[in-house]
């Protein structure tokens, strides 16, 4: 559930990793960064990096006509 709300504030905000990690409830960021990778997949900084990237090519964007 902490890696959910992680992974929701990741992509929505540009709150610091370490600022995230005590909001959902681990004090300790190295210890959620360890966690969400092992649950996700991906760093937070990765995953963040490519939420923003998916953003940026979304459907729609007048940038990506084609998309």
């Amino acid at each position: 559930m902490r890696t959910e709300r992680m992974a929701g504030l990741l992509r929505t905000t540009d709150k610091p990793i370490a600022a995230i990690a005590q909001e959902v409830g681990w004090g300790d960021s190295d210890f959620a960064a360890r966690q969400f990778h092992r649950s996700v997949g991906v760093t937070p900084s990765k995953y963040r990096a490519i939420g923003r990237s998916k953003a940026r090519h979304s459907p729609g964007d007048a940038r990506n006509p084609t998309g």
